[in-house]
């Protein structure tokens, strides 16, 4: 009788090379070989700033020699609104198509898990979820997402608005589907956003005072304002200028730091706020229709400057005009940030991505509510899948 390999879940060392080449080929990457995921795992190792000269922890699962499962890591500070601590990012579930619906993802997530004391993810699929939350990770809800339409009548044409959650009353949604497909909806829309345009600009005079530009800023400026956004705000990854500069300018070998562009704002010489906007892409969200989405990956002021949070809002919203985009997207649900975007017109999209969290060192500061956590579409290179 022939007898199947066993399956098995372990750590993912050098000596999985090969077989993690052929599994990359089959999933991510057809160029992959051993040599290739040697250099990956050497420059990770490298960039780990949790357990400097390690390679990031990884899971597999093996049938035989085979990778059939894999569960990866990204290593990144987090701080508890006191101290920063080593954690990590989960990132990379992935099964082949002929052992899904199995255990095998569970397998892969239960072994990485073991190797992680303190972990967070971001994650939308509803099977996901419930496999995290079975190994003791703790779901805190999902982060809302929030739009800004920059060309209303291309959003009121092409979105379904009955679909964004609270927008359109259940009632009227007939009467939305005959607005736009006869063109009313355009139309309306249209003399809507000049009259939220107008209230926009209104809400930024607090900001007058300010000076907004685009550029990458010094790593010192931006380590300055992260030590100054802590102080108040009591959960976030570190969000300070290695990882800002790393993160988004490519200079970790991300090889879409060409999609990013940086604004800050300025209260003289200081920089008070600063943001990561995303050029437009084909937006993952059916509700938004076909349009040209431009993303806020990641944001960053002192929570108690209002008017540092509405002059990064404005510089944010003039970058994204000029790349054309029709319209803005924001993933946060920190009660400072969503009560800004809210006076900017953004609409509130509702959220299907989900925040977990587990630490089983101990730590007991970490809040469990999201409106405590400053969480942005970029974490985790979120903004790159969904």
């Amino acid at each position: 009788m022939n007898r199947r390999p066993r399956i098995a879940a372990v750590r993912a060392t050098e000596d999985h090379a090969e077989s993690l080449a052929a599994f990359y080929r089959a999933t991510w990457d057809e160029s992959a070989t051993a040599d290739s995921v040697l250099v990956a795992l050497h420059r990770a190792a490298a960039a780990n700033r949790s357990t400097p000269g390690e390679p990031p922890p990884a899971a597999i699962v093996l049938e035989g020699s085979r990778v059939i499962g894999y569960c990866g890591s990204l290593p990144h500070r987090i701080w508890d609104g006191a101290t920063e601590h080593t954690g990590y990012w989960v990132k990379g579930l992935m099964v082949l198509p002929e052992f899904r619906n199995g255990p095998v993802g569970y397998l892969a997530v239960k072994e990485l898990t073991q190797h992680l004391p303190r972990a967070i993810i971001l994650t939308v699929a509803p099977a996901a979820r419930r496999l995290f939350t079975a190994l003791g990770y703790t779901d805190l809800g999902a982060v809302t997402n929030w739009v800004k339409p920059l060309r209303p009548y291309v959003v009121a044409k092409q979105a379904d608005l009955t679909a964004i959650d609270g927008l359109i009353p259940g009632w009227a949604s007939r009467g939305v589907r005959v607005a736009q497909r006869t063109g009313v909806a355009s139309l309306l829309a249209g003399s809507a956003g000049l009259v939220m345009s107008a209230m926009a600009t209104a809400t930024r005079l607090p900001s007058a005072g300010l000076r907004t530009s685009q550029g990458v800023p010094a790593k010192r400026e931006l380590d300055e304002l992260w030590q100054t956004a802590r102080a108040t705000v009591h959960a976030s990854p570190v969000r300070d200028g290695e990882y800002l500069m790393s993160r988004f300018t490519g200079a970790a070998g991300h090889v879409e730091a060409d999609r990013y562009l940086f604004v800050n704002a300025r209260d003289g010489a200081r920089l008070v706020g600063v943001a990561v906007v995303r050029k437009p892409r084909a937006t993952s969200d059916i509700r938004l229709g076909a349009m040209k989405m431009a993303t806020v990956s990641d944001i960053l002021f002192a929570p108690e400057r209002s008017a540092a949070g509405l002059a990064t809002l404005g510089a944010i919203e003039r970058c994204a005009r000029a790349t054309e985009a029709h319209a803005l997207t924001c993933m946060s649900s920190h009660s400072s940030l969503t009560r800004l975007l809210k006076r900017q017109g953004y609409l509130r999209l509702g959220g299907n991505v989900h925040f977990f969290f587990r630490d089983v060192t101990g730590n007991s500061r970490w809040p469990t509510d999201l409106t405590s956590w400053w969480l942005g579409r970029g974490d985790g290179e979120s903004d790159a899948t969904f």
